[in-house]
């Protein structure tokens, strides 16, 4: 999904606002920097949530990941870069993989809860209610150290 937006084809006005987003918030943390992580870890943990409700989190997920592509479309468009190579250059960063890998628990556990639902078996929904937090709770640990490596990184920029 991720692939996907980058590759779609983002108007210059789009691109341009896009962008301008992106940098009030990087300012905004970097005068901020003791909300910093906070704010990060809040706006993942808050796709990654959604991401866990049986069939709206697939749909919201593939919404998340197809906007960060487009997030990255745009600043391919504004700085003259190819997309895709943005696309590829975000994966080397550790916070994004960690987010990816926070993403793919919520939608893996959000289809177990679909496909437990539409079996209709209750015994395996409360058990599977129970992965559930554990899986929250993995992903909120994977998040928030995401959060600190990606605040690390913003800084680090300056």
């Amino acid at each position: 999904a991720t692939l996907a937006g980058s590759l779609s084809t983002v108007e210059s006005s789009e691109a341009k606002e896009i962008v301008q987003q992106v940098e009030e918030l990087r300012e905004f943390i970097l005068n901020s920097p003791e909300l910093g992580s906070a704010m990060i870890f809040g706006n993942n943990m808050i796709h990654c949530l959604t991401m866990f409700i049986p069939v709206l989190g697939l749909v919201r997920g593939l919404y998340v990941l197809y906007s960060t592509g487009r997030a990255l479309a745009a600043l391919g468009l504004v700085y003259n870069s190819n997309p895709l190579y943005l696309t590829v250059i975000t994966f080397i960063f550790p916070h994004a993989v960690l987010e990816y890998l926070a993403y793919s628990i919520a939608l893996s556990e959000g289809f177990w809860l679909t496909y437990v639902l539409v079996k209709k078996n209750l015994k395996s929904f409360r058990g599977e209610i129970v992965e559930t937090a554990k899986m929250i709770s993995l992903s909120s640990l994977i998040l928030l150290s995401a959060a600190f490596i990606e605040m690390y990184t913003i800084i680090a920029q300056i």
